[in-house]
């Protein structure tokens, strides 16, 4: 059972984190040997598995600009809340796409508000 928790942890950290053997070596703290990995790796085709990860996030992301972009249009020509929170949380979800964090840091329940910051930005953007 061990293996097969860091067989999926190893797995992990090399088709969805992008990390190299060596990293993954230094991160599971020696726990597997190098050897293994590379075994593991060449056996079950994770650098098949990595590319078809990528190339799916890529699709995503690319999705996600565009529906960004239509709120964007959206809400220049009829600045609405709704069209304005529209583009908020396309961007959101395009942060979080794009690996940025942007949760809260201490764990505590979100407001359902935007950031003064996040505010000045769509404003600039709609040139209001």
């Amino acid at each position: 059972m061990k293996n097969a928790a860091l067989y999926e942890e190893a797995k992990r950290l090399y088709v969805i984190e992008g990390f190299s053997i060596d990293a993954i070596v230094e991160l599971l703290k020696n726990k597997v040997a190098r050897k293994t990995l590379y075994n593991w790796k060449t056996a079950n085709n994770w650098d098949e598995q990595r590319k078809i990860y990528q190339q799916e996030n890529e699709d995503l992301q690319k999705e996600i600009r565009d529906i960004a972009r239509i709120a964007i249009k959206e809400a220049k020509a009829n600045p609405t809340p709704h069209n304005i929170y529209a583009v908020v949380k396309a961007l959101s979800a395009l942060k979080l796409m794009q690996g940025i964090d942007v949760s809260d840091d201490e764990g505590e329940e979100k407001v359902k508000a935007a950031s003064p910051e996040t505010i000045k930005f769509v404003e600039e953007l709609l040139g209001m």
